[in-house]
């Protein structure tokens, strides 16, 4: 295909036509030069968009169906300025952005997903102080905005939903700050689904998108089930767990052990501060706003988990902070929860006599 010049455009805008003509360029793949039959010629590119097409079954993106571009008229637009529009999008196509869509956002001026993402954290996760707002956040930034950030919030498809819910789904090693974690599975394609559904939700009601209905809506029906668990230790694992825990000292021997006697989620004990223990009327009494469901929690105490506390307090409670159980002397509340869990399965193999 040989390379269009200046002079072989205007020689075939001289010539007589029955119909529209087209002239394609040989030093840029996709771009042509149309020449209709009595209007004058306009420049198009054909691209296809890297990722548009979905997924393999490894996670790699494949290439999208072709698109159309209009670059302008010419000789308004140079085949010099062509060529410059031309290679840009394609670069633009080939990490994964249309410029289809891209042209519309500047054209419309409406919010992409990314932008009503920001807004979102900012103007709601935020300004509520929920107690789930890392969880949104990092849906949104490990998720959300890679897979459907620059898409229009307006304009943004089931098609596309599904296509990152699909993409979410396939766990995929990721390595942060040195450690080799596990990234995506169904968990998280349903955390996914809900921020994104509630989102769409918060900008219909705020009015920042014109759209009524939300394509996120029922799109966890296609997801597995999740499963309720019903795993529950015996007397004889019990008793393994109790004494294993005796061994592992503060803050999490204690912890493992009021876990067992109270049946508390480890967070809720984890964040348990001073004024959240009655002693007195053997009672721990969460608040509404450190509780998952915004009510408060009441929590009788066995005696047994009393004199933990007591010992607890008397010992270890940290001066400078108000939590319970922590490593930073009170400031803030127990972490380490992996490295914790490695010790306690060791430590209830050796009581065990198992492994």
């Amino acid at each position: 295909m040989n390379m269009l010049t200046d002079v072989g455009i205007r020689a075939a805008l001289a010539k007589p036509r029955t119909g529209r003509v087209e002239l394609p360029d040989g030093a840029v793949p996709g771009l042509t030069l149309r020449i209709g039959k009595t209007r004058g010629a306009t420049w198009s590119l054909m691209i296809r968009v890297f990722g548009e097409g979905g997924m393999t079954d490894r996670g790699h993106g494949l290439m999208g169906p072709k698109r159309r571009l209009t670059l302008g008229s010419y000789p308004q637009v140079s085949l010099h300025a062509a060529r410059a529009k031309a290679n840009a999008y394609i670069d633009q196509a080939r990490r994964g952005e249309s410029p289809v869509e891209a042209l519309e956002r500047v054209a419309t001026g409406r919010l992409t997903v990314e932008a009503l993402a920001e807004k979102f954290l900012t103007d709601y996760v935020h300004l509520k102080q929920l107690r789930a707002g890392a969880r949104y956040e990092m849906a949104i930034r490990a998720h959300i905005i890679g897979g459907v950030g620059r898409v229009v919030a307006d304009m943004l498809t089931r098609d596309q939903v599904r296509s990152l819910m699909k993409e979410v789904m396939v766990q995929m090693p990721s390595t942060r700050e040195g450690k080799t974690r596990r990234r995506g599975g169904i968990e998280a394609a349903r955390s996914v689904v809900a921020v994104l559904r509630k989102m769409i939700n918060w900008g219909i009601r705020e009015r920042l998108l014109k759209r009524a209905d939300n394509p996120v809506s029922g799109m966890e029906d296609n997801l597995p089930k999740k499963r309720k668990k019903e795993r529950v230790l015996s007397l004889e694992e019990a008793q393994v767990v109790w004494h294993a825990a005796g061994t592992l000292g503060y803050p999490f021997g204690p912890l493992y052990r009021l876990i067992l006697l109270t049946g508390c989620r480890p967070g809720e004990w984890a964040r348990c501060r001073r004024s959240y223990i009655d002693l007195d009327h053997s009672l721990l009494v969460i608040p509404a706003q450190a509780y998952k469901s915004d009510h408060v929690h009441v929590v009788p105490l066995v005696p047994v988990a009393v004199q933990i506390l007591e010992h607890t307090l008397t010992n270890y409670a940290g001066r400078q902070g108000d939590f319970v159980f922590s490593g930073t002397n009170g400031l803030s509340p127990a972490s380490g929860w992996t490295k914790a869990h490695s010790r306690m399965i060791r430590a209830m193999t050796a009581v065990s006599g198992t492994g």
